[in-house]
């Protein structure tokens, strides 16, 4: 009697799971950072955007100098027209964390 493993087979699948899952997270705290980003000319929130930095590891960005929104960063910080839109892009991660992995996981096609 033979045995055969698939132990390569499912690491494969489950690391690209697991990678599907971080980029639905991080597309997620983009949504979610949207809402509650300020909107004036509407520039802050199209700049909204994930970034794949290495396998299962993406970021959520807004803004930069090269699509147009030099000042993203100011406005996460402060602001004071628009008080209640502070923090609008660490507001959205935490509301993504603290639903847990076990969510995305499932949408990515987990168990």
């Amino acid at each position: 009697m033979a045995f055969t493993s698939r132990s390569n087979s499912w690491l494969r699948s489950e690391t690209d799971r697991l990678d599907r899952t971080a980029s639905i997270m991080a597309q997620v705290m983009v949504n979610r950072g949207v809402m509650l980003a300020p909107e004036l000319t509407g520039a802050l929130k199209r700049s909204g955007r994930t970034i794949k930095k290495s396998k299962g590891s993406y970021s959520a960005t807004f803004g930069g100098a090269n699509v147009g929104v030099p000042y993203a960063k100011l406005r996460n910080f402060v602001n004071k027209k628009n008080p209640q839109t502070l923090n609008y892009s660490e507001k959205s991660g935490k509301s993504v964390a603290s639903e847990g992995v076990a969510k995305y996981y499932r949408m990515a096609g987990g168990q």
